[in-house]
């Protein structure tokens, strides 16, 4: 059995600039401001506690705070982002190609269930999945290869029979360390800036041909 396991924001849906859109209207919430580079250390791939621990630096939040002022962006990104949401380009016929081959499938983020559940629904996409993990059901957030393993064992695959698709550093550290292949997407940072810590890199899933995920695992 094969699988092929996607990271979501940045992957299936390149919300990164929606991210940082949402985060900077937060951020003015609370008379702060976050730049590009702010942006990239500190919340590019990031756990929302440690976004809002960024945020909020020298106060002391209990974690239901924390829980809450994190729900709360997420709702602002949500409003903001449903008039343009649009699936990363090829990622629709790519899904449906895994399908006919028989290849499992999992989205594996460390986004709210909300959000997943957004994204699913917004773009219809739902049925091309086998398992569907978000932030809740691991203990600890990537870089830790916790929701990967998670998402290979609802799989019932080996990780030398997984390919991991991400576009951040932190989620590139979680699939490497999970033992599966990994493909960054280049739409968070650049190809170059990638292909060093993964073993193939793409623009967008019209790129990935069934001979390309084949040199990865043994497909199609």
């Amino acid at each position: 059995m094969k699988a092929v396991i996607f990271d979501m924001d940045g992957v299936i849906v390149d919300t990164n600039p929606h991210h940082k859109t949402a985060w900077r209207e937060y951020y003015q919430r609370y008379g702060k401001t976050l730049s590009d580079d702010d942006f990239v250390e500190h919340v590019s791939g990031k756990h929302n506690t440690h976004i809002v621990a960024h945020l909020f630096a020298g106060q002391t939040l209990t974690p239901d705070e924390i829980t809450r002022l994190g729900n709360e962006k997420e709702a602002l990104f949500r409003e903001l982002y449903k008039p343009e949401i649009v699936a990363v380009s090829g990622l629709v016929d790519f899904l449906k190609s895994l399908k006919a081959a028989g290849i499992r499938t999992a989205v594996a983020t460390s986004a709210p269930v909300e959000n997943l559940d957004f994204v699913m629904e917004a773009l219809d996409i739902r049925q091309y999945f086998d398992a569907l993990l978000n932030e809740s059901m691991v203990s600890h957030p990537k870089p830790d290869p916790e929701i990967y393993q998670k998402a290979m064992a609802e799989l019932g695959v080996e990780p030398a029979d997984s390919v991991i698709f991400e576009d951040s550093m932190t989620g590139i550290q979680a699939a490497k360390a999970s033992g599966a292949a990994v493909v960054g997407l280049a739409t968070t940072q650049t190809a170059d800036e990638l292909r060093p810590f993964v073993d193939d890199v793409i623009r967008d899933f019209t790129e990935m041909t069934p001979d390309r995920l084949r040199k990865l695992i043994n497909v199609f």
